[in-house]
């Protein structure tokens, strides 16, 4: 598939007000990208749009665990940009601690924020990415692929993440639309400062090896993201190091989605676009 022009093209960028929602808004504006910040209607947002002062970042305030809230603010951006051709599905949450300690308000938030806050964003912008043979991609972690200890259902929700967007490039094999997932490991965010103020996983990195307690730095990261969005990655590992971790699950992954077009299902498959929006068809 070709690479992605985002130049003048609308994207939206859900858990925009995080660390790294922040930086990867930043980078699509360089590459001259219209984006979409979707996040909570919070002040941060607001403060988001502020400081970015740019024509082509406008917000859209919903709550990633909303279904209706999702797609009607992704609906707005589509036509506010006259169509969208990308989506990056980052809005993450993390309570630390083992899952015997987590109270079902921790999980349900871990839950409705990692696991449906990604589902809503892509159903929400499907059809309209599907219209302009765009790429989906979803933020997961490397602790959806080996758990990390201490952060209770996190890396649970982050690995139906990842089967979700493979789940999408099946779906998507017949069309020129694309689905792909990011395995992003330590981050230098604010989310890996609030983890690290857990003292047992503070202990725990100080007594690990340099290596495996560096944190990415989030230019980095989101510099990466938006690379993997551009060029229609299907899978992408960050730090490089993580990748042999990784390999056996992405490799696997590969290997059935390329035999599953040899199979029969691929042809009850949809070929043309599909969604809510006019110029959808079934077939």
């Amino acid at each position: 598939m070709s690479r992605i022009d985002l130049t003048g093209r609308g994207v939206v960028l859900s858990g925009a007000t995080g660390g790294i929602g922040r930086e990867i808004a930043r980078v699509l504006l360089e590459h001259g990208a219209r984006v979409a910040l979707v996040s909570r209607p919070t002040e941060r947002l607001e403060e988001l749009e502020a400081q970015l002062d740019h024509p082509d970042a406008v917000a859209f305030p919903a709550d990633v665990t909303d279904r209706a809230q999702v797609v009607e603010a992704v609906d707005a951006a589509a036509e506010r940009f006259g169509g969208l051709c990308g989506v990056i599905a980052g809005a993450g949450a993390v309570v630390t601690g083992t899952i015997a300690e987590q109270s079902e308000e921790d999980c349900r938030r871990v839950v409705d924020t990692n696991l449906y806050g990604t589902l809503w964003t892509m159903q929400a912008a499907l059809p309209h990415v599907d219209r302009a043979g765009g790429h989906l991609l979803a933020v997961a972690s490397i602790a959806g692929i080996v758990p990390i200890p201490l952060s209770g259902v996190y890396p649970a929700t982050k690995a139906a993440v990842g089967e979700l967007a493979a789940q999408l490039r099946i779906e998507l094999m017949h069309r020129p639309t694309s689905a792909g997932v990011f395995y992003l490991g330590m981050v230098e965010s604010e989310m890996a400062e609030a983890v690290a103020e857990d003292e047992r996983i503070e202990r725990t990195l100080e007594r690990s090896p340099r290596l495996l307690r560096s944190a990415l730095p989030v230019d980095e990261a989101a510099g990466r993201i938006v690379h993997a969005l551009a060029h229609r990655q299907a899978s992408a590992v960050a730090p490089w190091w993580q990748l042999p971790v990784a390999a056996p699950q992405l490799g696997l992954q590969l290997a059935v989605e390329t035999g599953m077009r040899a199979f029969a299902i691929a042809r009850e498959l949809p070929r043309r676009a599909v969604g809510r929006g006019p110029g959808a068809a079934d077939r």
